[in-house]
């Protein structure tokens, strides 16, 4: 019975420090990933491109300018 008193308060402090641990190591974690995004952002255009087609692949995506007219010989 003594020693589950004793054994009590180690296991708590035991994992109050390991949770402390892992909160901190995610909280850095997230910084660095924050700050690396700020400094090395990412340019896609091809997923643009997929937003804009919508969920059909197969159609030819519409154009955004007119055609010019055709040339013709005089």
């Amino acid at each position: 019975m003594v020693m589950q008193v004793l054994l009590a308060p180690a296991v708590s402090v035991l994992v109050s420090a390991v949770l402390s641990l892992l909160s901190l190591a995610l909280l850095l974690l997230l910084c660095v990933i924050r700050k690396k995004r700020r400094m090395e952002g990412t340019y896609r255009p091809s997923a643009e491109e997929r937003k804009q087609t919508g969920s059909g692949g197969s159609e030819k995506p519409s154009l955004p300018l007119p055609l010019p007219k055709e040339e013709r010989l005089i």
